[in-house]
Parts: C-alpha cells; structure tokens; sequence
C-alpha cells in the first residue's frame, strides 16, 4: 500500500465524511461556476430519457472514477450557465464539453480536498456519452456509492467509485 493511501483507506472512502466533502464540491462547483445551489435529494432513475454522462478518472494512488449523470434538459441548464447564455438546444455542440468539465471539476475538487489524494492522484480527461438506454459499466469496483442532486430543479447522479485503493 503507498504511504498516501495508508492514510486515507478503504475505510475513508466510505465515511460520511466522505460523502461531506463530495457535498461540499459539489456545492462550490455549481454555487460558483453556475450560480445555482444544490441539494441533496432521494435517488431517481429515468433509464430511458436522453441522457448525458460524463466519467473522469482516477489514477495512481486511486484507481477509480468519478461518474456525473443527467438528463438532456439538465445538461442544457449546466451548458447554459456555464457559457451565461440563454437555454441552448438540445443538439449544442458544447453541451458534452459543459458537463464534461463540471464532471473535472467535482472530481478533482473532490480528490483535492482529501490530503492522501491531493498529489498522488491523477484525472483522466472526461469521456463523455449520450444517448438513452446505455448502461455504464467499468469493472467491478471494490467501493461505489450514488448521490443525487437537485439544482435549478433539475437533477443529477453523482457516482464515485474505486477499484482499489493502493498496490503494493
């Protein structure tokens, strides 16, 4: 295990402290770029909706990924107070790089908020999909937990996981 990670622990990744800072991220990421306030909120799941998802991911000292979903209308509500713009169409080309980066910034907000990750720990540039009826699989992560978000009435999923917290 490396000397970052025994530190931090499976036990860590968790904690509701966990989960507290992940809030907070989200918080400060869609407070400060996008003037909305959040919430937490009952898990929703619309599996047939035009959806977009963004996945950043976690390496060195983490592996793992940090997940963000969200339905066409809230995609477009992030793309539009991003780019302080009126609603943009549902077929905007900078709609995946809006959600793309507010994907970026919650992971790297999030692992930047936790010492043992801060600089051992790198992000992978976001993938993003589109589309209805996918399904997102990634391995079989040893620890994953789901929040979900309501902003500008709206909705999100937020899914962190990690496969495994250190090598040898």
């Amino acid at each position: 295990m490396t000397t970052a990670m025994a530190a931090y622990g499976t036990e860590h990744f968790r904690s509701h402290d966990n989960l507290r800072l992940m809030d907070e991220t989200v918080a400060e990421v869609f407070g400060m770029m996008l003037g909305h306030e959040t919430s937490i909120v009952a898990e929703q799941e619309d599996a047939m909706s035009e959806r977009r998802t963004a996945i950043v991911g976690f390496s060195g000292a983490l592996r793992g990924c940090c997940e963000v979903r969200m339905n066409s209308m809230a995609a477009r509500t992030v793309t539009s107070a991003m780019l302080g713009a009126p609603m943009v169409d549902a077929e905007d080309p900078s709609i995946g790089d809006a959600v793309g980066e507010i994907c970026n910034m919650i992971a790297g907000g999030w692992k930047n908020r936790v010492p043992a990750l801060a600089s051992a720990c790198a992000l992978s540039p976001p993938t993003i999909i589109s589309g209805s009826d996918y399904v997102v699989k990634l391995g079989t992560p040893s620890i994953k937990f789901l929040r979900t978000y309501q902003f500008g009435g709206q909705t999100m999923q937020i899914t962190m996981q990690c496969e495994e917290l250190a090598r040898a």
